[in-house]
C-alpha cells in the first residue's frame, strides 16, 4: 500500500477579518490523480479529482504539494478548475515553469545557462534550487520577444551541443534546478520480473535524425552567404539523405562554425531508440532521470541498458500507483554513468 499526501495550502477569511493560511490534506478524498513531467519545453502538471458536495474548495493560486512513500513528487499552483453535474471537481496544478511562459527580451553577454537561469528566475520572482555549471560560456545570446521558457530550453540545447553533456532543467518540488542527467541516476529497475506490465518498443530515424549539417553565416563583406557542410556519406548511403539546416550568428569564425557543424553530425547521426513502458509505481521517478531497462525479447535490450526518461505520468487511484514512462537510450545519445 503506498503512502500519498496532498496538501493544498490556502488563503481564507480568520475573525477579525483577517487573512490566515489553511493547510488541508486531500489524499483521503482524492478519487484519482495523475502527475506529469517532461524532460523538455513544458512544466510538471498535477491533476486530481474529488467529490465536493459543498462546491469548489480550493481557489485558483493555492499551493499543492504531493509526496509518495515520504518522497516529495511535485510543488505547484492551482490554474484550472472543472466542475461536473456529479460535484466532481477536477483541479489541475503546475509547477514553477509554467510562470516562464511568459514572453520577454533579453540580451546576454559571456554569461553560461545557470546564469541565464538565475537572472531570469529572478526578474519573475522564482524560487532557485542548485544550479550545476555546465562550463559553457554564450559569447552573445540575443532573444526578442520569446516566451521565457524557450529561451532557457534554447540555451539548454546549444549547451547540450557545444560541451556534448546531457543537461535537465526542471523545477525540483519547489525550486528551479539544472543538473546533468547523469548525476540523475536511479537504481530502479524496470524489466523482465521487475515492475513492467507492458512496452512497446520504436527505432527512429523520422524525427530527430540527421546524416549531413549545413549551416549558412552571412557575410557582409561579400554580400554572399558563406556555406559549411559535414555529412556522413555510410548512413547517407543507407538511409537516404537526412539535412539539418541553420543559418548561424555572422560572428562566429570558420573554426567555431566547422567545431559546431561536427558535433551537430555526432549527436544527430544515429537511430533514435525509444521505448513506452507501463510499470508499477516507483517514488522519484521523473523525467530526466536514468534508469537501467531489461527486456529480452527487445534485441537492443537483451543486455541492461541505461535510459534517459523523456516523459513520466504517475496516476494514483484508491492504493493502486501506476506509471507510463517514455525513454531514450541515454548511453547512445553520449551520455556515460557508473553502476
Amino acid at each position: 500500500m503506498i503512502s500519498c499526501s496532498l496538501q493544498v495550502q490556502s488563503a481564507g477569511s480568520a475573525p477579525g477579518g483577517a487573512t490566515q493560511t489553511r493547510i488541508t490534506d486531500y489524499a483521503s478524498v482524492t478519487r484519482e490523480a495523475e502527475l506529469t513531467t517532461n524532460r523538455l519545453d513544458s512544466a510538471s502538471k498535477l491533476t486530481f479529482t474529488c467529490i465536493e458536495n459543498n462546491g469548489i474548495a480550493i481557489p485558483e493560486g493555492s499551493q499543492v504539494e504531493l509526496a509518495v512513500d515520504g518522497v516529495r513528487m511535485f510543488k505547484g499552483y492551482i490554474f484550472t478548475i472543472e466542475r461536473n453535474h456529479d460535484g466532481e471537481v477536477s483541479y489541475t496544478a503546475y509547477d514553477q515553469l509554467r510562470y516562464l511562459k511568459a514572453n520577454a527580451s533579453y540580451t546576454f553577454e559571456n554569461m553560461t545557462l545557470s546564469q541565464i537561469i538565475r537572472q531570469i528566475a529572478a526578474d519573475f520572482g522564482l524560487t532557485v534550487g542548485v544550479l550545476e555549471d555546465p562550463g559553457y560560456i554564450f559569447p552573445c545570446l540575443i532573444k526578442e520577444n520569446e516566451s521565457c521558457l524557450d529561451i532557457i530550453y534554447d540555451a539548454l540545447y546549444q549547451t547540450i551541443i557545444q560541451t556534448g553533456r546531457i543537461f535537465n532543467f526542471y523545477d525540483n518540488a519547489g525550486a528551479l534546478t539544472l543538473t546533468e542527467a547523469k548525476n540523475m541516476f536511479v537504481s530502479t529497475k524496470l524489466g523482465d520480473g521487475s515492475l513492467v506490465t507492458d512496452y512497446t518498443y520504436k527505432r527512429d530515424i523520422d524525427s530527430d535524425t540527421y546524416n549531413r549539417i549545413k549551416l549558412v553565416r552571412p557575410n557582409q563583406e561579400t554580400g554572399r552567404t558563406d556555406v559549411y557542410l559535414y555529412e556522413d556519406t555510410e548512413t547517407i548511403a543507407k538511409w537516404g539523405l537526412l539535412q539539418y539546416y541553420d543559418e548561424v550568428d555572422e560572428n562566429m569564425n570558420e573554426a567555431q562554425i566547422d567545431e559546431l557543424c561536427q558535433m551537430y553530425l555526432k549527436y544527430y547521426n544515429r537511430v533514435v531508440q525509444t521505448i513506452s513502458i507501463d510499470s508499477i509505481g516507483a517514488a522519484g521517478v521523473r523525467a530526466g532521470v536514468i534508469l537501467p531497462v531489461s527486456i529480452s525479447a527487445v534485441n537492443d535490450l537483451s543486455a541492461t541498458r541505461l535510459l534517459l526518461t523523456e516523459k513520466i505520468t504517475h496516476k494514483f487511484e484508491a492504493d493502486d500507483h501506476t506509471m507510463s514512462v517514455e525513454v531514450k537510450n541515454f548511453e547512445q545519445l553520449g551520455g556515460g554513468v557508473n553502476v
